[in-house]
């Protein structure tokens, strides 16, 4: 019994080990990745015949029904075609991420109904569950965009976004 006890207690330990260090790993290649994007991304995004920029609007609300910190953040992105022409189909905005000092969100954008009077120049994406930074604090957020035809992915940034305070 004792040596059965000291067997899953070696195991236990390696196990949490092993597990430590695979965190850690993951931990360093996030940022790895992040500098990576950061990189790749620009403020405005040509694509075939078509050229991009992104806005951001961020938030947390504190209205009187939200807990005593606030509500998780909700983030609203617009991919806008600078030259007012339809965005094509093949064009598509998959993923964001929401840069404060060294913290990163990374959200897939929710399947959302499109404003019924958004332009056509316009395409609009939402994350929800955002984490409780700020508000009143400034963030980049950069946008990963798919082109179906290629499959390829490109993104695009909007720097020094301010997080409001809705009360």
């Amino acid at each position: 019994m004792v040596k059965n006890y000291l067997v899953m207690t070696k195991r236990l330990f390696i196990i949490m080990v092993a597990l430590s260090f695979l965190s850690c790993d993951r931990e360093e290649t996030s940022r790895v990745e992040i500098l990576q994007i950061r990189k790749k991304a620009v403020d405005t995004l040509k694509i075939d015949s078509n050229t991009f920029v992104l806005d951001a609007y961020l938030w947390r609300d504190f209205m009187p029904v939200s807990p005593e910190n606030g509500q998780s953040m909700i983030s609203i992105n617009w991919l806008i075609c600078i030259d007012s022409t339809k965005i094509p189909d093949n064009i598509n905005m998959v993923k964001q991420y929401v840069i404060y000092n060294d913290e990163v969100w990374e959200a897939n954008y929710e399947n959302e109904a499109p404003e019924p009077s958004l332009p056509e120049y316009k395409m609009v994406k939402i994350s929800r569950n955002g984490p409780k930074w700020g508000p009143k604090v400034y963030v980049d957020v950069i946008s990963q965009i798919r082109n179906s035809k290629t499959n390829k992915d490109y993104y695009i940034e909007r720097k020094n976004v301010y997080i409001e305070r809705t009360d």
